[in-house]
């Protein structure tokens, strides 16, 4: 049996960003701890999977590609300072990422040519069009060949291992032709793939969903057409229903797309996956609603504690080296459902009781996002409340790594979240974390975190102003978390997977 991971998403990613981010991190470490941990003991083998441009298809990728294409992006070190005037960083080197068809690039092109408050409608009118205009090509190309070769049933192949054609493919014992038709070139492999995924997999097989596909809102009829020429498993990982749950923190684009997305995919979903308790129960409760029967429970992935190039155990990082101590580290994207707002209030309030000098610095670290534009003018406009907040956009894992090692602890003032990514990286450092007390934040912070209610300001600004007062407190909660965290190991996160669609 083979374990066929998309990681399209990947590649589509970072075509618009420079670093992964929450998604993204999380998928690559399972990737590779799945790497691990197969074959192995479970007999398993694991291969990856890209969707052709040209022809909609999926197409198997070696291992390599993936890993060098996350590794780099990690580890490229090009951050951005705002303490408080913004430098824009070099570009990085050049990756290879096969270019978007031709109808993207006309229809983004047009699409910045639009007023801005025209462009959110005219996207969704082109993925409409676009989602019929497959749907007609494909009934066309279906009906014009034969079904594709595949080899015969119980055959498996190692593709963790594959890294050629003739490798990966054995002969067929029948072949089958293919009728001639004006569609001969659609079944030429690009020279990034190791072959075509409907002709090298077999119906025991299981197809791993555990990225971003979202991207694409016909995602499902891409499954249902697969399953057409090749009846294999499908599984799928669900992050967070926020666009649903939420709209209001979401571009309205994206909540339209999802809820197409979330509504085709599901009922080609042979088992489900949820990142999260309380993500698992938001899923039920979806499923319920649109009257989708599951057939089998939602299973838990035990989401592994930080990430491998920068966690506790890693080499000696040079504390302060980023930012001058001492100073209070938020980690994550900065958008408008992370509640970085609430922080720059308690912060303005903070200076307001004492002295500059008796004020730690607010360092925000991730990329700029989306609903933010106030919030950066405000800051601009305010020097960053006198070089008082700082942000540091896209960090490598290295920078990462030494702004946790300075800090003095972290917070997490998130509204709404899946899991909590960067509170149990930051108690995998060994560092104290303020969260707040909604969703699934309490799974990720456990006994160790300490809570706050994100919607109380005077709550909120006592917490912390009670942490900053008591130093000797703090020292002993970051000794307790050095004690007593018990990370999740990510092989732990693969194996748990695993157990569920084995066993």
């Amino acid at each position: 049996m083979t374990l066929w991971f998309d990681v399209e998403d990947l590649f589509h990613y970072v075509q618009h960003n420079r670093r992964l981010s929450g998604v993204q991190r999380l998928s690559f470490e399972f990737y590779k701890a799945m790497q691990a941990v197969t074959p192995g003991e479970f007999g398993l083998h694991t291969g990856y999977v890209r969707l052709d441009p040209a022809t909609d298809r999926f197409v198997v990728v070696p291992w390599s590609d993936v890993f060098d294409l996350c590794t780099h992006l990690a580890v490229s070190d090009h951050p951005t300072y705002t303490l408080p005037a913004k430098v824009m960083p070099p570009s990085p080197p050049p990756l290879f990422v096969p270019p978007l068809p031709l109808s993207r690039r006309i229809g983004s092109s047009v699409a910045r040519a639009l007023p801005d408050a025209a462009q959110p409608f005219f996207q969704r009118f082109c993925t409409l069009q676009m989602g019929a205009l497959r749907a007609l090509r494909n009934l066309a190309r279906e009906s014009l060949r034969a079904p594709p070769i595949r080899k015969p049933a119980g055959v498996a192949v190692p593709i963790s291992s594959v890294h050629s054609v003739e490798q990966a493919s054995p002969k067929p014992a029948t072949l089958v032709p293919v009728q001639p038709s004006s569609l001969g070139s659609f079944d030429s492999l690009p020279l990034w793939a190791i072959g075509w995924l409907d002709q090298m997999a077999v119906p025991e097989d299981w197809l791993m969903s555990f990225g971003a596909s979202w991207h694409r809102s016909d995602y499902g009829e891409l499954l249902r057409r697969l399953r057409a020429y090749c009846p294999l498993q499908i599984s799928l990982l669900v992050y967070d229903l926020i666009p649903l749950r939420r709209p209001e923190w979401c571009h309205h684009t994206l909540v339209a797309e999802f809820d197409l997305w979330l509504r085709e995919v599901l009922p080609q979903a042979d088992s489900l996956f949820a990142i999260s308790r309380a993500t698992a129960a938001d899923l039920q409760k979806f499923l319920r609603e649109a009257g989708i029967v599951s057939q089998r429970p939602v299973g838990l992935l035990a989401v592994g504690s930080g990430f491998a190039s920068n966690t506790l155990h890693d080499e000696a990082t040079t504390a302060g080296s980023v930012v001058p101590e001492p100073y209070v580290l938020f980690v994550s994207t900065i958008e408008a459902r992370k509640n970085h707002l609430l922080l720059v209030q308690v912060w303005r309030w903070l200076l307001e009781q004492r002295p500059a000098d008796q004020v730690p610095r607010l360092v925000f670290a991730g990329r700029i996002g989306w609903l933010v534009e106030d919030l950066m003018e405000q800051l601009a406009n305010a020097s960053y409340l006198t070089g008082k907040v700082v942000i540091v956009e896209d960090p490598s894992d290295k920078i990462l790594g030494e702004l946790y090692a300075g800090c003095q602890f972290t917070v997490f003032p998130s509204l709404f979240e899946g899991w909590g990514l960067p509170v149990t990286e930051s108690l995998a450092h060994g560092k104290p974390c303020l969260v707040s007390n909604v969703t699934s934040l309490p799974e990720a912070g456990g006994k160790l975190a300490r809570y706050f209610d994100p919607n109380n300001f005077s709550g909120t600004c006592a917490i912390i102003l009670g942490i900053l007062d008591d130093q000797e407190d703090l020292t002993k909660w970051a000794a307790e978390v050095v004690r007593d965290f018990h990370p999740t190991l990510w092989v732990a996160s693969a194996r748990s997977v695993l157990h569920e669609l084995v066993l």
